[in-house]
């Protein structure tokens, strides 16, 4: 779900995200307007509500709640920035100023024309979170289903999948750009790169798993070459 503070309940972008047929749950955020997952945060502001909180100094102050409550916060500035500025008149190292700061302090702040962009934004940030969570997680069902299914192309993947650190997905892109097992055990670390998903640490732990004498071995032979 989308969680939304209740305030926002009646604004324009509400309403656009109901259109967009997003799942919307109110709440009373301490935090944020919008909440699209468990580490990312969403603040809306108008642009004028914007210059307004760095005249009052409320800017910073929300901005380090954010971030010390999720990982990624998020800063939506609203409207038309340039014509606000030159009618509120700020001046522009001070404005700017402030972006920088807030990029400092880890907000990303991005800005849009309208309420309607707002909501765009929003709910594909939220479509976003929701496909890399469903690639993360594989319920414990279809595991079973998969792991118990003995067709070739199953084996195949669990062959790669038990390797620590590699999922199902990502098996599935191994076997799609080595097209066998055996060529992907027999890849170097450089040609393991070429496959997304693959950085160092998982590169590491394949060449470990693969290249490390059976233990029950090593351990016979430190055995061997003990005194008599």
């Amino acid at each position: 779900m989308l969680v939304v503070d209740y305030r926002e309940r009646g604004s324009r972008v509400v309403r656009e995200l109901e259109r967009l047929g997003a799942p919307l749950k109110f709440e009373k955020l301490d935090v944020g307007d919008y909440l699209v997952s468990t580490d990312t945060c969403i603040e809306r502001k108008t642009c004028n509500d914007f210059l307004s909180s760095i005249v009052d100094k409320r800017l910073f102050e929300q901005a380090r709640y954010m971030r010390q409550a999720y990982a990624k916060p998020i800063l939506v500035v609203e409207g038309d920035f340039e014509r606000t500025l030159l009618y509120r008149r700020f001046n522009y190292p001070q404005v700017y100023g402030a972006l920088a700061a807030l990029l400092d302090m880890g907000v990303h702040v991005l800005r849009t024309q309208s309420a309607v962009e707002t909501a765009y934004t929003i709910f594909y940030l939220y479509k976003r979170s929701v496909e890399r969570r469903d690639r993360r997680y594989l319920p414990p069902a279809k595991i079973k289903v998969v792991k118990s299914n003995k067709s070739l192309e199953v084996v195949q993947l669990n062959l790669i999948a038990t390797i620590p650190g590699l999922s199902y997905e990502l098996a599935h892109r191994i076997l799609m750009h080595f097209k066998t097992p055996r060529r992907f055990f027999k890849a170097s670390p450089a040609e393991l790169r070429r496959v997304k998903g693959l950085g160092s640490s998982r590169i590491a732990r394949i060449v470990e798993v693969l290249d490390t004498i059976y233990p029950p071995l090593a351990m016979g032979s430190e055995e061997g070459d003990g005194s008599e």
